[in-house]
């Protein structure tokens, strides 16, 4: 039987890194988990497993995996938006939201990021390609979260310029982030 310490799995440690972003973000400890972030999503090397042929139950891993991985990437996103990083992320988010038309998540963030960057116009153009694609693959209009998203941007709302967590109703932004942090940023934010 192979015997190995739990840290020589990058599995393993791909997981507590990612937890340990995760509670970051949630502690307010924005700049710490974007970089823990970073550190777990350098673990990741393409597919899960990829040198295993995988069974019934060994699929079910790899397909826990990569959706870790996404949720990762996802935080990630959200925390270098709360540092104000959107022109840094638009080539990003662009390649992730072409690949998948339909994450609502990656769309969401790309009409953030291209809005914050002042291209109100083209963030708007992403919500249609979004909803194209979300009735033609699926059947089903943008969720609420998005299509509050985009009446946002219509309306030129000046809580979407800052950076921070996003405004309160925008759950799709605010993946991690607890609703009453928000409430309390944005009542520090006001008072200040």
């Amino acid at each position: 039987m192979l015997s190995l310490a739990p840290e020589a799995l990058d599995s393993l440690r791909f997981e507590q890194l990612v937890a340990q972003g995760r509670a970051a973000l949630e502690s307010g400890r924005t700049e710490a988990a974007a970089r823990i972030l970073r550190d777990a999503l350098a673990l990741w090397r393409g597919p899960a497993l990829v040198d295993v042929t995988p069974g019934p139950i060994l699929q079910v891993e790899v397909l826990r995996l990569e959706e870790m991985s996404k949720s990762a990437l996802e935080l990630r996103i959200e925390a270098d938006l709360l540092l104000g990083r959107h022109h840094e992320l638009l080539s990003e988010l662009v390649g992730l939201s072409a690949r998948q038309p339909t994450h609502e998540g990656f769309q969401a963030k790309l009409m953030l990021a291209l809005y914050r960057a002042g291209r109100r116009s083209e963030a708007l153009g992403v919500y249609q390609g979004a909803r194209k694609a979300l009735v033609a693959e699926l059947g089903v209009d943008p969720s609420g979260d998005l299509q509050r998203l985009h009446r946002a941007i219509l309306e030129g709302d000046p809580s979407l310029s800052e950076a921070g967590p996003p405004p309160i109703g925008l759950e799709c932004l605010a993946m991690s982030i607890p609703r009453q942090r928000r409430l309390e940023h944005r009542q520090v934010g006001a008072v200040q």
